[in-house]
């Protein structure tokens, strides 16, 4: 039986939902028994609070953070016993729904074609992760400020995330470390599920210069999708050249990573928006559900399918088959999150 660690690192991480993305995705895969080696009783999770990407790397070797945050959503440290019997409770209960919320079914759900070894920034000969678990890994998710920071000849990657400074996964297989940056495949996989297909040359429309606005660009483009660049507070600067769209074509989807600047009209009359930030909600499950119905899409949408996609090309891609759909994880994250704020 696999042995997991897992934490979300970066600053801030308090407000991080990943933590029950990651406890959701677990139980789900414990339907199908021992055909997967994993259980929720054989993982930890926690939050690593920190601006250095050496305190996050430090935790994985050590398994120990010098600040432990209280998580938004218990107002108590990940390991104290409050935080352990809601997270448990809330997984629990989520898991007791197993079909995806009707408003939430997509009616052009299917597989993410996009291949996370291709880019084009290839020049050599992708690396592949371990196709099995050994007994004790550890799995990370970096925000910001650590995006960027990881550049080391030590880390094995699957993809260009270290060339566009966008690494966002990370693994440790007992042996050594591998990385992936899986934003921009998460925002694709979202697109797709709404309708917009990058395949088929859909045109994004996109503001932002940070490491997500990166990945996202680059995996749009990679996914054979064309983009059309708005000024934000900084500029987007990508490894590789491209052609941008200077079409007058109407806009397939949007998003917008310098979400505190003034709206944009060509965004605001796009049919399809995405908000990449998500913040704490009130209300019961199904006004919860009624917030990801509307325009921009919330944040969750993409925290969610970007957290998939670390599962299905890093963490566990030898069970990418069994892990859940976009709408049921999503659905499942909803109704956990309200277990959670009802027994705050």
């Amino acid at each position: 039986m696999a042995r997991v660690r897992y934490a979300v690192a970066g600053s801030p991480v308090a407000h991080s939902l990943s933590p029950l993305l990651f406890g959701l995705v677990v139980s789900n895969l414990e339907k199908f028994g021992k055909k997967i080696p994993l259980s929720m009783k054989h993982t930890d999770v926690t939050l690593v609070e920190t601006s250095g990407i050496e305190d996050a790397l430090g935790w994985g070797y050590a398994g120990h953070s010098p600040h432990a945050p209280l998580w938004q959503y218990t107002a108590a440290p990940f390991g104290k016993y409050r935080t352990k019997a809601l997270f448990e409770r809330a997984i629990q209960s989520a898991m007791k729904i197993e079909d995806s919320d009707s408003r939430l079914v997509s009616d052009y759900e299917s597989e993410l074609l996009v291949e996370i070894s291709q880019s084009p920034t290839a020049t050599e000969d992708s690396n592949h992760p371990p196709s099995q678990w050994l007994d004790n890994e550890v799995w990370l998710n970096l925000t910001s400020p650590l995006k960027h920071q990881l550049s080391s000849d030590a880390v094995s990657t699957i993809d260009h995330s270290m060339k566009l400074q966008a690494v966002n996964t990370l693994r440790w297989d007992g042996q050594g470390w591998w990385c992936a940056g899986v934003d921009g495949l998460g925002v694709v996989s979202v697109a797709q599920y709404h309708g917009v297909d990058a395949e088929s040359g859909a045109l994004l429309g996109l503001r932002g210069g940070g490491g997500a606005a990166r990945s996202t660009a680059s995996a749009w483009i990679n996914a054979g999708g064309k983009i059309r660049i708005f000024e934000g507070r900084r500029p987007l600067e990508l490894p590789f050249e491209f052609e941008e769209d200077s079409s007058d074509k109407s806009l397939d989807f949007v998003i917008d990573f310098d979400g505190d600047s003034e709206i944009l009209p060509a965004f605001e009359s796009c049919p399809l928006q995405l908000d990449p930030r998500y913040s704490a909600v009130e209300g019961d499950f199904n006004q919860r559900v009624q917030l990801m119905q509307l325009h921009p899409l919330d944040g969750r949408w993409m925290l969610t399918a970007q957290h998939l996609e670390a599962w299905r090309h890093l963490w566990a891609p030898q069970y990418a088959d069994y892990l859940p759909s976009l709408g049921l994880l999503l659905t499942q994250l909803i109704h956990a999150e309200n277990v959670l704020f009802e027994n705050a």
